[in-house]
């Protein structure tokens, strides 16, 4: 069996059709698409648009009467060649509606996926941190999960050895972030993009998502499971910006022999 998945921050302030468009040029026959910053209006769009066959962490939590918009962007998750089954959102986490766990069925066989929008440590710090405490006990106690993907607002610095990365210091010096992403990882996913240049020899820099200020970061991930071997990996930054987001989409294609 082969999949792709796909992981895309779309943009709250995003063109919409856009979106549609692009991400219609990139799905493949078995296909599953993670998207955060989902507003209900682009989430309706996109299921009249693109696929019905969708999930969203804002009908599961709508926000409140008068919380701001940081609680009305959510995750959403498409899926192409299979059924979501079922949906539900990581409630230990400090903002659940920026968490979506999906059941997919797709090719007789069963595909648990989690994504997730980190939130920003500039507005947030010690709950930033918190958050990622939530989000590796589950990964940690759900060994079933087949992928994550996410914007994560981390590294602070990137590098193809685990070891050498640092993590922004969210009042607990990047601890928790590293047991996500570091050489101290408490769970048994995989970054994709990391393998997939290990093995082709490309450079791991090629793969950033986004720009702060003059500095190119990679702050989009998806990771996998052992029983999944991935195949080919990239990041579609500038196309992505022309696409209307400020973040790139990133793709992975996937076999087992499961």
């Amino acid at each position: 069996m082969q999949i792709r998945i796909i992981q895309w921050n779309i943009s709250f302030m995003s063109k919409i059709p856009k979106i549609v468009e692009f991400i219609r040029k990139n799905i493949t026959e078995n296909c599953i698409v993670n998207l955060q910053e989902v507003t209900d209006d682009s989430f309706n769009f996109i299921k009249e648009n693109l696929s019905d066959n969708a999930a969203f962490s804002l009908i599961h939590r709508p926000p409140g009467r008068f919380e701001g918009k940081n609680r009305k962007m959510g995750v959403a998750t498409l899926c192409f060649g299979g059924s979501i089954e079922k949906s539900s959102l990581l409630n230990e986490s400090v903002f659940p509606d920026r968490t979506l766990i999906t059941e997919v069925s797709m090719d007789k066989r069963i595909i648990n996926i989690f994504a997730f929008h980190s939130l920003t440590g500039c507005d947030y710090k010690k709950a930033k941190s918190s958050n990622f405490a939530s989000i590796v006990s589950f990964l940690n106690s759900n060994e079933k999960i087949d992928f994550f993907s996410c914007d994560a607002n981390e590294p602070n610095a990137d590098s193809i050895n685990d070891e050498q990365m640092t993590f922004y210091d969210n009042q607990d010096k990047g601890k928790n972030a590293q047991m996500l992403f570091g050489d101290n990882k408490a769970h048994c996913l995989t970054d994709s993009y990391k393998q997939y240049v290990r093995k082709t020899g490309e450079e791991l820099s090629d793969g950033f998502t986004f720009i702060t200020g003059k500095t190119k970061r990679r702050y989009d991930h998806i990771y996998h499971n052992q029983i999944w071997e991935v195949i080919n990996a990239k990041s579609l930054y500038k196309e992505s910006l022309e696409a209307s987001s400020d973040h790139a989409m990133v793709i992975c294609d996937y076999t087992t022999n499961n």
